[in-house]
């Protein structure tokens, strides 16, 4: 014989068990994270993202929080700046996370950076050169009033 308890309520009887959801700490600092940069908050939202590359090493959110670290170190506004660093952080994403969502975009920031160095070169380069055209002007006016001043002599 089988003992049958009646539910206290009905509805307890149906209601499924809800299993209690894991606390996913990776999600939460990738929050924290965007949120400090959002606030300019640089150097602490490097930080979280650290943090939930290292809950999640090898897929996401890790993606994500190298991107938004790439981002960082590539922003011009960022006084700790570091192109080296942000492509570092954009070519793992490309190498150990090729089917993400943020691979493109890594390689679309990737090239703006390699691009803005380029620039930057040719700048520094055609800067030197119109240093160097100064000089040989200078020199030029140099040579021209020592060339009047012996003709003036000859005239005398």
């Amino acid at each position: 014989m089988q003992l049958y308890v009646e539910p206290i309520h009905p509805a307890v009887a149906q209601a499924p068990q809800k299993k209690e959801q894991p606390r996913d700490e990776s999600k939460e600092h990738l929050l924290k994270g965007k949120q400090l940069l959002a606030m300019g908050q640089y150097d602490a939202s490097i930080r979280e993202h650290l943090k939930v590359i290292s809950i999640a090493p090898n897929g996401p959110p890790g993606d994500e929080a190298n991107f938004a670290i790439g981002l960082i170190y590539a922003y011009s506004k960022y006084q700790k700046k570091d192109h080296g660093k942000a492509v570092s952080s954009l070519t793992k994403i490309m190498k150990e996370y090729p089917h993400s969502k943020w691979s493109g975009h890594a390689k679309i920031l990737l090239d703006l950076i390699q691009e803005n160095e380029r620039l930057r070169r040719t700048s520094a380069e055609a800067g030197q050169e119109n240093e160097k055209l100064k000089n040989m002007i200078e020199q030029s006016k140099k040579v021209d009033l020592e060339v009047e001043e012996k003709k003036r002599e000859k005239a005398r």
